[in-house]
């Protein structure tokens, strides 16, 4: 399937910005991971303290104790976690759409069923 000139600059800017928000998001990660791991350092002066004994919470009940004892490097960390992982995510829902737009069916679906799958994943892989 040919794909024309101008249409062909449409996606490669689509595939340029798709690149840059990856990068921009790795770099949000790090530096909201940094901050929370730093600010952890400086609070306690041990980062693997809470790591002596082992306790099983679920992933609410950690944002609960966190909010609640004002535990905000904890919180920091969490949410550069969240973007980190999500960013995978984002470009599978990405490329899903990018071959929606080059009219390639069968790699739109491909595409959208692993992003399903891997929502899926998440909600049932987590015990909330």
């Amino acid at each position: 399937m040919a794909v024309e000139p101008q249409q062909d600059k449409v996606l490669h800017d689509l595939e340029l910005k798709i690149s840059k928000m990856l990068r921009s998001g790795v770099y949000v990660a790090g530096m909201l991971l940094l901050i929370g791991w730093l600010w952890q350092l400086f609070n306690s002066g041990d980062t693997l303290d809470n790591f002596t004994t082992y306790e099983s919470r679920s992933l609410f009940e950690t944002i609960h104790w966190a909010v609640v004892m004002h535990d905000r490097p904890l919180l920091i960390s969490l949410a550069g976690l969240v973007v980190l992982v999500l960013l995978p995510i984002t470009r599978v829902f990405l490329t899903g759409v990018l071959f929606v737009k080059q009219k390639d069916r069968v790699l739109a679906v491909m595409a959208f069923a692993v992003f399903a799958c891997l929502v899926a994943s998440f909600f049932l892989g987590i015990d909330l």
